[in-house]
C-alpha cells in the first residue's frame, strides 16, 4: 500500500518511531448459490458460471510477491466499512459491500527497509462481490484472481489464512485474537 499523505506528513514531525495505525482487510467471498435440490444445483451450477466452491479475491503484493486478501490503512475519521469497500475497488476493480465485522486484531511490530515502524488494528471485513471484474487496478499488485478457498495461492501467511478463515465462517460473532 502507498503510504497515505497524513502518515507522510506524521513521519516529518516523529522520524521512523513507532505509529499505531487503524486499517481494515476486506476478504471477498464469492459463495455457491444455495439451491434445495442436488441435482438442481449441478446444473444451475453450470449455466450460471457460479463457483462449486466458495472462492476468495485476493492480491499479490508487488512489494513483497506475497497473496494476501485486500488491505489498506484507513483515511483520517473514516470507517472501516467505507475503508475496505474503496481498497477493494481501488486496488481489483471490483465493487463489494460489507456482510459484517469478521474480527478485529493488532498485527506485530512491522519494520520498513526504510526503517519506519508500524503496529495496525486490522478491522476485518466479510465482503461480498456487487459488479465489476478482478484485475490489477493499482500499481500495489502484479495479480488478482478469485481462489477456491480449499487452494489458496503460495507464498500466503498465516494471518491471511486466519482472517479468510474468520470471513468464511458466516455464522460465527467477530473474533478477536488473544
Amino acid at each position: 500500500m502507498p503510504t497515505p499523505d497524513f502518515i507522510k506528513e506524521l513521519r516529518q514531525d516523529i522520524g521512523t518511531k513507532e505509529l499505531w495505525v487503524p486499517a481494515t482487510r476486506g476478504v471477498v467471498l464469492r459463495r455457491p448459490p444455495v439451491h434445495d435440490d442436488a441435482a438442481d444445483s449441478a446444473s444451475s451450477l453450470a449455466e450460471s458460471g457460479s463457483p462449486a466452491e466458495t472462492e476468495v479475491l485476493l492480491v499479490r503484493r508487488a512489494d513483497n510477491g506475497a497473496w494476501t486478501v485486500t488491505s489498506g490503512i484507513l483515511d483520517p475519521g473514516e470507517d472501516p466499512a467505507v475503508g475496505a469497500v474503496r481498497e477493494i475497488e481501488e486496488e481489483t476493480g471490483v465493487i463489494a459491500r460489507p456482510v459484517r465485522v469478521a474480527g478485529v486484531f493488532a498485527t506485530g511490530l512491522v519494520r520498513y527497509p526504510n526503517g519506519d515502524a508500524c503496529r495496525y488494528l486490522d478491522t476485518v471485513l466479510e465482503m461480498e462481490p456487487v459488479s465489476g471484474q478482478a484485475r490489477v487496478n493499482d500499481e500495489e499488485s502484479v495479480e488478482v484472481g478469485w481462489f477456491p478457498v480449499s487452494e489458496l495461492p503460495e507464498p500466503i501467511s498465516e494471518d491471511q489464512r486466519m482472517v479468510i478463515d474468520w470471513a468464511l465462517d458466516a455464522e460465527a460473532p467477530a473474533r478477536f485474537r488473544s
